[in-house]
């Protein structure tokens, strides 16, 4: 059934065939109308994302059922000035004309305007425009409240920071209405509903937006599908209907695939866990492996994954060991970015103020453009991260933490009538440690007395220790006040982490005149048992010097053994050290050169 509406009434969906009827000027073609359907055409203020060579299509694809016609021409204008003019010869047979025009567009700061024209003779007629088209990466955000909380004073709005669809009312709680797919604007500012509304992104991801667009010049999309109160299980996809638009995970799902962006989704921002500080933080982990092997099948060209911890909030009493596993979830899987909410500025017990949420998009948005743009911003850009906790002497006094990502800057004055040495706790109780003292990537705590513990533990699970009232610090933090992860219940060994000094000159690197590298280069070394299968026992990375091409690499869980040193890195070949192995004893320091001779490795290709 074809359906024909008058032009100045035009609706053109980019992902369904639909017809149209136009009816040119009856100057010129009194007794002429031409009816149109599309199976391919752009609409207002779309977003198009970017391909590899920074540039998408934009296709107008169809059927003219109208024979009259010779021909048809698309006009493109870049920011108002005409930059393309293209035309076909119609070619009818049994009474239809197919066609198909399309134009690249860059990723840039620049709208685009489509407009389609048949041409008869010397007389042009309009029958199609799309305006404001833009080119950029896209983006998914999905969670609880605070991944899509607004605030009424986040009112900033740009025509280069995208969304489509609308959050439902009841917190994005409603099914979704499948005709509620319009491009916009996006906003955060709460003005429909809070935690709702058409083309809301949250205040965060907004500011994310907004830096993305200041920095490096390219618009973006983010399509928002949190959903308040919800837990791990509630975001789970339902495999019998995946676009069930009465799931969070269905009603996320059928915005992004309507929105013709499904396979080019570059980052899914995941913001969740409040809910699940019950009995089902136990399950969490491997929901969570179901929920991103979800993601990794809908959303085909994703690279990686933001997973924000939770803090000590308005949680249940099993957050800590949800925090936990949320520490642990990051380390298998090598596209996964851990985010630390904990310490941020201007929390509220349970969301932050808008100057909290301007900041976390602010911590973000460091490792995003790590990723995805070119930054040399990138010093202590990862939160504080425990490596190894181990008694520093026999008397069992002392226990250091050593961190990986970056170094606590300080340890923390006492803030809110709290003391950071409460807030640690050995085998969880808490005042055994008199203070701390910061040395390099090291916090060494002072213990009141010898100590027996096995397991140590950072953060309450929601209370402070004198009343009712959620902790809200004070909190280790790196010299760009991003807060330490959270951990508990990290076993305490009884010997330091082996040291392994490291030589190794990185060829794309190198620098033979200077006898230098260009950079200081961040490699990756992983110790394998030199015997079959050659398991990997621990591994790390480490930034070498670009002087002496040597890096310190602190393992933490490595026994005395033989072990091959394998380095790998963004320029260089998988190299192994020599054949049979290296002996390394635990917690001494231990030292390789790979550049004495090529006698001390083996390359793997």
């Amino acid at each position: 059934m074809k359906i024909l509406i008058p032009v100045h009434l035009l609706a053109v969906f980019s992902t369904l065939v639909f017809s149209s009827v136009i009816f040119a000027d009856l100057s010129s073609l009194s007794s002429i109308t031409a009816t149109t359907t599309y199976s391919l055409a752009p609409r207002n203020l779309q977003f198009f994302g970017r391909d590899t060579q920074d540039s998408s299509n934009v296709i107008f694809a169809g059927s003219l059922s109208t024979s009259g016609y010779d021909s048809i021409f698309l006009e493109v204008y870049k920011n108002n000035i005409l930059i393309k003019r293209k035309s076909i010869k119609l070619n009818y047979l049994l009474g239809a004309a197919a066609f198909s025009l399309s134009q690249k567009i860059h990723a840039e700061l620049s709208e685009y305007r489509f407009k389609l024209y048949l041409k008869l003779g010397a007389t042009s007629t309009l029958i199609n425009t799309a305006d404001s088209l833009v080119c950029g990466d896209a983006f998914i955000v999905s969670g609880q409240s605070n991944s899509q909380a607004t605030d009424p004073a986040a009112t900033y709005t740009n025509e280069y920071c995208r969304s489509f669809g609308i959050q439902t009312l009841n917190y994005n709680g409603d099914p979704y209405n499948p005709a509620d797919t319009n491009w916009g604007i996006s906003h955060s500012d709460g003005a429909v509903s809070d935690f709702s509304g058409p083309y809301n992104v949250g205040v965060w991801a907004l500011r994310l937006q907004k830096l993305i667009k200041e920095n490096y010049g390219i618009p973006t999309c983010v399509i928002n599908g949190g959903r308040a109160s919800s837990t791990i299980e509630m975001n789970l996809r339902n495999n019998s209907n995946q676009t069930d638009l009465t799931s969070i995970y269905g009603k996320l799902l059928y915005r992004v695939k309507k929105s013709g962006l499904s396979n080019i989704i570059k980052a899914v921002f995941w913001w969740q866990g409040e809910s699940n500080g019950d009995l089902s933080w136990q399950n969490y982990s491997n929901n969570f492996q179901i929920l991103y092997d979800s993601w990794k099948e809908n959303y085909t060209g994703l690279r990686k994954i933001f997973l924000f911890q939770t803090r000590p909030c308005c949680s249940e009493q099993y957050a800590s060991q949800l925090r936990e596993t949320q520490r642990q979830i990051a380390k298998r899987y090598s596209d996964i970015e851990l985010v630390a909410t904990v310490g941020a500025s201007y929390y509220e017990g349970c969301h932050y103020s808008y100057y909290g949420y301007y900041d976390i998009a602010d911590m973000v948005f460091r490792p995003l453009s790590k990723v995805f743009y070119t930054t040399m911003d990138t010093v202590d850009m990862r939160p504080p991260n425990i490596r190894a906790a181990y008694y520093t002497n026999a008397l069992k006094n002392e226990v250091a933490i050593l961190f990986d990502n970056s170094n606590i800057a300080y340890w923390p004055a006492d803030t809110l009538g709290q003391s950071m040495k409460n807030y640690i706790f050995l085998d969880d109780v808490a005042g055994n440690i008199s203070g701390g003292i910061i040395s390099t990537d090291t916090v060494k705590l002072e213990l009141i007395s010898p100590s027996t513990a096995t397991k140590l533990t950072y953060l309450p699970t929601v209370w402070e220790q004198v009343d009712s009232a959620v902790y809200e610090g004070p909190f280790l933090r790196n010299s760009r006040k991003i807060g330490a992860l959270s951990f508990y219940d990290f076993p305490i060994s009884n010997t330091p982490p082996t040291t392994l000094n490291l030589t190794v000159a990185v060829e794309g690197f190198y620098n033979v005149s200077l006898n230098k590298l260009n950079i200081k280069d961040t490699l990756k070394v992983i110790l394998r048992n030199n015997y079959y299968p050659y398991s990997i026992r621990d591994s790390l990375k480490a930034i070498i010097d670009s002087l002496s091409f040597t890096g310190a690499f602190r393992f933490a869980n490595i026994p005395s053994g033989t072990y091959y040193i394998v380095v790998k890195g963004r320029n260089c070949i998988e190299t192994w050290s020599k054949s049979g192995g290296v002996n390394i004893v635990a917690g001494s320091t231990a030292s390789y050169n790979f550049t004495t001779s090529s006698s001390r490795r083996m390359e793997i290709i």
